[in-house]
């Protein structure tokens, strides 16, 4: 079975979880997946089975959007609300240097309480390029081993920043002391460790309570299907292997181009190619559909990744 699968993960499994659900129920071994989601999270994971494994490497840097939600409070040491109760950092300056509990009315007459609108312009803040430092509970490999690994034994390790670019921001929903915000984010962004920061901006701390993954690329969370649709419909839900690329510009090949490539040679630019750009990648097209990935160099089209060829 070849093909992607825009499936709905759950929360309380993780990533690798929901691969072995999806290998279970359509019985493919070559499955893997494309941006990986906490345990904790829900939403959008792309699958991709068979001969669409292949095209995973091409999808990793995908814009995604989220929805989050957050509570003013307390710190975790995961930034999320599965983790325990911690202190801020020395280096973290907060509003009266207080740890406050999550009941509103315990913290209302200790720090300033900030409107919807004030919110905002502190989330607009991270608006751009930027580094970010993961949480130390991040799947981050550091000398081979998971940040998260590290953590739970109680290990101290520096974690390198990584860069970010945070595309939109909208503040959906606030009652003190929960809100619920919408990201849209380059690929690598770490939410919680950004709700972690926006709380270190806002001056009081708190954390990260929930989070779904409503897009990723053109994969939307309205089209993507639970396993207990898959279960009822199978493979009638796989889409075909090129949904994946549709990011991608077309080409297509002709017969003799066809048996050129199989024979591992590059095409002349001709005039099929002539919208064609130095150094892009583009869908390729063969007449009995798509056949795999090809890039165009200064003199030719080379094949890149050999799908159906």
């Amino acid at each position: 079975m070849d093909g992607v699968l825009n499936f709905l993960k759950p929360p309380g499994i993780t990533s690798h979880d929901a691969v072995a659900i999806c290998r279970r129920i359509l019985k493919e071994k070559r499955i893997g997946h494309s941006g990986t989601l906490d345990p904790m999270a829900y939403g959008v994971l792309p699958i991709f089975l068979g001969k669409a494994t292949r095209l995973i490497e091409y999808t990793e840097g995908f814009d995604k959007t989220y929805v989050a939600e957050g509570c003013f409070g307390s710190f975790t040491d995961t930034e999320d609300s599965s983790g325990q109760l911690v202190l801020p950092d020395m280096n973290i300056g907060l509003a009266n240097g207080v740890i406050l509990n999550q009941s509103s009315s315990d913290v209302s007459s200790l720090v300033h309480i900030s409107t919807m609108d004030e919110l905002a312009t502190v989330f607009e803040t991270f608006l751009g390029e930027q580094t970010q430092r993961p949480s130390k509970y991040s799947a981050i490999k550091i000398n081979g081993i998971r940040a998260y690994e590290y953590a739970r034994k109680g290990i101290d390790v520096e974690l390198p920043t990584r860069q970010m670019h945070i595309k939109s921001t909208e503040l959906l929903a606030y009652a003190f002391p929960y809100f619920t915000v919408r990201i849209t984010c380059s690929s690598g962004t770490y939410i919680r460790s950004l709700l972690r920061d926006f709380f270190v901006k806002v001056g009081i701390p708190g954390t990260m309570t929930q989070l779904c993954r409503s897009q990723v690329g053109q994969f939307l969370i309205n089209e993507a299907y639970m396993a207990e649709e898959l279960m009822v419909h199978g493979e009638n839900l796989v889409q075909p292997v090129d949904t994946a690329l549709s990011f991608l510009s077309k080409v297509e090949v002709n017969d003799v181009q066809l048996i050129e490539m199989k024979q591992g040679k590059e095409l002349a630019i001709t005039d099929a190619f002539s919208h064609t750009v130095v150094h892009q990648l583009y869908r390729a097209y063969g007449p009995q559909g798509f056949i795999g990935i090809m890039r165009r160099t200064p003199q030719s089209m080379k094949v890149e990744k050999n799908i159906f060829i």
